[in-house]
Parts: structure tokens; C-alpha cells; sequence
């Protein structure tokens, strides 16, 4: 069985996209700009074989683990596909 994630065709065995240190470098910049400039992002995830939606304001939730606390829910940097600004 095939699932689409991030526009590209993987087999049922990738479980979570491949994050390299450049996307998540970008992703830290928007996450710390959200916080100087108090604005709410929505995460879209990939987890468990589905798409999840995360709304609010953002923490930097462990920078070693790579992990963001979002109204209340931990995002991991394995599971993000993208961030947007709301």
C-alpha cells in the first residue's frame, strides 16, 4: 500500500518525513519570530498514518530532542510536514 506525503509517492513502511538540518534551521527561525512577534502558527503532522492539524502560539519545547510545545500538544521535528503562519 501507498500513502502520498509531501506531494511524493512512499510505501506503507515510511512512517514519518525525513526533517534534514536546514529545514529545521528555517523552522526554528519562523518558530522564534512567532514568539518575538506574538503571532499563532498551525503545524500540519504526520503521525500514526494520518494528517494532524496543531493551531496556536508556540514554545520551543526541548531544543536538544527537537520538540515544540503547541497549545498544549508536543510536535516532534519527525513529524512536522510544514508550518504556516496564521
Amino acid at each position: 500500500m501507498e500513502k502520498l506525503l509531501i506531494g511524493k509517492k512512499y510505501y506503507e513502511r515510511v512512517t514519518q518525513p525525513i526533517i534534514t538540518n536546514e529545514r529545521w534551521e528555517r523552522y526554528l527561525k519562523l518558530i522564534h519570530d512567532s514568539i518575538d512577534n506574538d503571532y499563532s502558527l498551525r503545524f500540519t503532522t504526520y503521525a500514526g498514518g494520518y494528517e494532524h492539524h496543531v493551531s496556536g502560539k508556540c514554545y520551543l519545547f526541548n531544543g536538544s530532542l527537537k520538540t515544540i510545545l503547541v497549545n498544549g500538544i508536543i510536535v516532534r521535528d519527525t513529524e512536522i510536514l510544514w508550518i504556516e503562519r496564521l
